[in-house]
């Protein structure tokens, strides 16, 4: 079997490294958009950002239904779409009621996005080169973060809104890129009719995914650990960093830039590290990195005079976390799932960041509007080490395609295999 990556993969990887680009621009400034500029309280945008989850939560399972019914590719365009008019919309923010409104098309969107992003992939890509391929996009989405964060610190600047609306429009934008990107696919990722009359008598819908006590148990530690990691980035670290760490908001993009950078350049190298580490084991050393990231963090409100050190540090340590997570969890969703239910199970893994979405940024926007900061802190790394002792103990699939290949490799190179051809 080939190594390459196919062509059709790339078009998708191209199109979300072009999407990411407009994420860069808005990631490290929502929070702040919200609070500083619009004056919205910190506990409140810690909410509207949280309840993004919460609607993302209630479609995602009609949307998992859509993507095995007909396919990925139509759920992909359609929520471009959809994204490309929720983000664009922000830039219209001033009150509550408009922030709420605008935050339901944008998880309209990203409910859409994800799962079938992850699907096509999938049908896309061989078993064996899963994990390649799903490294390379999160290293593709980084790329694009790390040069949108670096164009928005170029010109943006609390005391003038205009530039924080010229942020939303542009993220809005990009997705328009990732939409053509995917019209050049042409029939992949689509169902014919014929292909959606077999997948509805082998469809066994939801039920089905939650009767997988495997699956489920991976879920939960998956979910945990996105809640004491991942789902703190967007308000608690942009928070504790500007208001404790008395670092410059727009100096925060130096810090999501050595995280992106060090993901764009390391993670082909540290996926052929872990090939033979348990995918347990793996997420185990990712969440352990997590906690060494929010010790880091504590050092910029003990020391703020070095503030911006430390969070940059965090971002680092984070991001070696990111690179042993990033290719391992969708890789075992789509090992799990059936082909006839890929849309829902990839669709319940998205759910796993959705209610650790809704969770984390309230939580962590009530914490520090109290200012409970070391509280805050504290049960991030009690949490993490919980998490870790969770993972070790998993019994998931591991690459039993990956060492297959070899195994068919070496045969192909040996005289008895060059004689059987």
């Amino acid at each position: 079997m080939s190594t390459r990556m196919p062509t059709k993969v790339k078009i998708v990887l191209l199109g979300n490294t072009l999407s990411a680009i407009g994420n860069g621009l808005v990631l490290p400034y929502l929070f702040i958009y919200l609070h500083n500029v619009r004056g919205i309280s910190a506990g409140y945008s810690g909410l509207i950002i949280g309840y993004g989850a919460l609607a993302s939560l209630i479609f995602s399972p009609l949307v998992g239904h859509q993507i095995d019914h007909w396919g990925p590719k139509p759920v992909i365009l359609v929520s471009l779409l959809i994204l490309t008019v929720g983000y664009a919309s922000l830039s219209l923010v001033h009150s509550i009621p408009m922030a709420l409104f605008t935050t339901t098309i944008c998880a309209m969107g990203n409910t859409g996005m994800w799962p079938a992003q992850s699907a096509i992939l999938a049908e896309l890509t061989p078993d064996h080169l899963r994990e390649k391929v799903y490294a390379s996009s999160f290293a593709a989405l980084n790329v694009g973060i790390g040069i949108g964060g670096l164009i928005a610190s170029t010109f943006v600047t609390i005391s003038k809104p205009k530039t924080f609306e010229w942020l939303m429009i542009g993220d809005g934008l990009t997705y328009l890129f990732y939409f053509v990107a995917v019209l050049v696919l042409r029939e992949a990722g689509h169902r014919t009719k014929v292909q959606r009359a077999a997948n509805k008598e082998l469809e066994g819908g939801w039920k089905d995914v939650i009767a997988d006590r495997v699956f489920v148990k991976f879920w939960i530690i998956g979910f945990l650990a996105i809640l004491f990691g991942y789902s703190q980035l967007e308000v608690g670290f942009a928070a504790f960093a500007t208001s404790v760490g008395k670092v410059s908001p727009a100096h925060l993009a130096y810090a999501y830039a050595a995280n992106t950078a060090l993901i764009a350049t390391c993670q082909l190298w540290i996926v052929k590290k872990i090939e033979k580490v348990r995918r347990g084991k793996a997420m185990a050393i990712a969440t352990f990195f997590w906690m060494g990231a929010w010790l880091a963090l504590s050092f910029a409100g003990i020391l703020p005079a070095q503030g911006l050190i430390f969070v940059i540090l965090c971002q680092v340590i984070f991001s070696w976390g990111e690179m042993f997570w990033s290719p391992v969890i969708p890789a075992v969703i789509n090992q799990l799932a059936p082909d006839h239910l890929r849309g829902r199970y990839n669709a319940a893994g998205t759910n796993a960041w959705q209610i650790a979405s809704i969770i984390g940024p309230s939580f962590a926007g009530v914490m520090l509007g109290a200012h409970l900061h070391w509280l805050w802190i504290g049960l991030l790394v009690g949490g993490l080490a919980i998490v870790s002792i969770g993972a070790l103990r998993l019994k998931l699939p591991e690459r039993e395609v990956v060492a297959d290949q070899r195994v068919q490799d070496a045969t192909a190179d040996s005289p008895e295999g060059l004689s059987s051809i």
